[in-house]
């Protein structure tokens, strides 16, 4: 038998089976690989003590349910969150931890479509804070984007609400998408941003450059 040469082999293998099979081993540990989550965090001051050496303490008070409860301060974290992988998501289960004392009395999501649902535990109330609040997204494919509004109270002495962290169970990991203030930044930079699905290109004058940045 005549020696077979190894590169006559090669372009065989690379014509034959052997393509097909390194081809759908990389599609596979493509789709396979930790999927990329994009979250962004917003926090808005809606009333927070004024430092003064009166005496007096102002609160806010929230009813619900036939019930009021009284704050000396609220926050509100605008919370979203994208699937920007490759892999449709059947359910994808994450939680939200607050740190620092701080506490959510209310939460509001929203759902792209009629479609998804967005299931949560427990059930906020002002009466019945927490610092841990666990929801569930069926489903959350991919480009799906899920909103969701957390009114927060702070201890006493803090002035704004500590970090807030995201965690899943699922094979992921969070990135950080820019905040809206830092988006419109960069736009009137002229540069290409994204926020969210959204993709913006701007070239301002210097007169909206300047009104944006005094923003």
């Amino acid at each position: 038998m005549e020696n077979i040469s190894l590169w006559q082999i090669i372009p065989a293998l690379i014509g034959g089976g052997a393509a097909g099979a390194l081809i759908n081993a990389a599609f596979t540990a493509r789709r396979n690989r930790i999927q990329p989550i994009g979250r962004r965090i917003e926090i808005t001051p809606i009333f927070r003590q004024a430092d003064n050496s009166s005496g007096l303490r102002a609160k806010i008070a929230i009813a619900h349910n036939n019930s009021t409860a009284t704050f000396e301060n609220l926050f509100i974290a605008d919370i979203q969150v994208v699937n920007k992988g490759n892999t449709d998501i059947e359910t994808f289960p994450f939680g939200v931890t607050l740190s620092g004392g701080d506490e959510c009395v209310h939460v509001e999501h929203t759902a792209p479509d009629r479609h998804h649902e967005v299931s949560q535990s427990p059930v906020i109330t002002p009466q019945n804070p927490s610092n841990e609040i666990d929801f569930t997204l069926t489903p959350f494919n991919r480009k799906d984007s899920y909103l969701f509004k957390l009114y927060i109270v702070i201890t006493d002495d803090a002035k704004d609400p500590q970090k807030i962290e995201l965690g899943s169970p699922n094979p992921i990991k969070f990135t950080e998408m820019p905040t809206v203030s830092e988006t419109l930044s960069k736009a009137a930079e002229g540069l290409s941003v994204s926020l969210g699905l959204i993709d913006i290109t701007a070239s301002m004058k210097p007169s909206m450059k300047r009104l944006i940045k005094k923003r």
